[in-house]
């Protein structure tokens, strides 16, 4: 008879079954057996796996540790000659998703050995942890445990068997999951080699080069015919009026600003300047409505193409903007145009 799977499962002080924020602040213990949802993901992983012991600590206490208790985990792990390491799932909860991530990636990282957690993309563990570890992806609260337990338990044995885990919108987890190592003793073209060899023989292989997982963003529907429908013109290519009045930076842009044109007929290249790198913007100086085309709009609308036109632009510089900034970007200006009854956008880039 064969060794079972070792599991050390991590859980915080509430799915212990020590209480709520009344005993947030309890340190770090060990029990020696499944605890609370670790004895459905034990049914999940079957029979040939065992949770051998379950660590569990306060979000309080990982939380104001945050640099020190996940490595106390790790020696939890390392005691108990783990093959597979497990947290949470912790949903949306902000310190427990902080300590999912901290405890699976730091596992992942140090002891090589397969771990995974499961939580809401906004949950700050997400961000945090994403391109470090395997993160697999849950709805806003715990209604589903039973269900996000099974994805984890099917997730974690094809990790112990060496399966073949595709990119992250494919499999469904966060990021680009664990980084890779890469051995530079190897010549690049050698490497490349091998992995085109591994994919073509449906061996599991890790691309050097990780691409981003980015939410799926459903296509809007526009509800009324186009002649009825009132238009915004938005740019990520740093058009701002002349002296940049609001010190719009070039790079790394930390908000997006709207100016109005008014009734204007066009933008006035003595008016507008650009606050943007990385792109040859001689042609915007020289015409603004190359990259906000208000001549152009307003012409739409006399020729009854489109309803109207909202008299201000929004701006920004996308070039070196974090995805998330962008996210959030987006967010604020959708709902500005929202209040301002626009039906459609025009989206302007470099």
């Amino acid at each position: 008879m064969t060794d079972k799977i070792r599991v050390v499962h991590y859980i915080n002080q509430f799915y212990a079954g020590m209480g709520g924020e009344d005993t947030a602040s309890v340190g770090m213990s060990v029990e020696e057996k499944a605890v609370g949802p670790g004895l459905y993901l034990q049914k999940e992983l079957g029979d040939d796996y065992e949770i051998v012991a379950t660590v569990i600590c306060g979000d309080n206490y990982i939380a104001e540790n945050i640099e020190t208790v996940p490595l106390d985990v790790m020696e939890a792990v390392k005691k108990y000659d783990a093959q597979l390491f497990v947290a949470g799932p912790g949903f949306n909860a902000g310190r427990y998703g902080l300590a999912c991530g901290a405890t699976t990636a730091v596992v992942t990282e140090q002891m090589k050995i397969p771990a995974v957690t499961a939580l809401y993309s906004e949950n700050p563990g997400t961000d945090l942890y994403k391109d470090r570890a395997y993160i697999l992806q849950t709805d806003n609260n715990a209604a589903k445990m039973k269900a996000v337990l099974g994805r984890v338990g099917k997730f974690a044995k094809r990790l112990v068997e060496g399966d073949f885990i595709a990119d992250g919108k494919t499999e469904g987890y966060h990021g680009t999951g664990p980084a890779i190592e890469i051995h530079y003793d190897i010549p690049a073209c050698t490497r490349g080699i091998d992995m085109l060899l591994d994919k073509y023989f449906h061996r599991n292989f890790k691309t050097e080069v990780m691409m981003p997982n980015h939410e799926e963003i459903p296509v809007p529907v526009l509800d009324k015919p186009l002649k009825e429908a009132k238009i915004a013109l938005v740019t990520d290519g740093g058009l701002v009026p002349k002296g940049n009045p609001d010190n719009m930076v070039p790079t790394n842009s930390k908000y997006y600003k709207s100016y109005t044109f008014g009734d204007a007929e066009g933008l006035a290249a003595e008016d507008y300047e650009v606050s943007h790198q990385g792109y040859n913007n001689a042609f915007v100086l020289a015409d603004p409505n190359r990259l906000v085309p208000v001549d152009a709009m307003r012409t739409l609308v006399k020729e009854g193409k489109i309803g109207s036109l909202l008299d201000t632009y929004f701006t920004t510089a996308g070039v070196m903007t974090p995805m998330e900034v962008g996210k959030k970007f987006g967010e604020g200006i959708a709902k500005e145009l929202k209040e301002h009854n626009v039906d459609a956008v025009i989206l302007t880039s470099t």
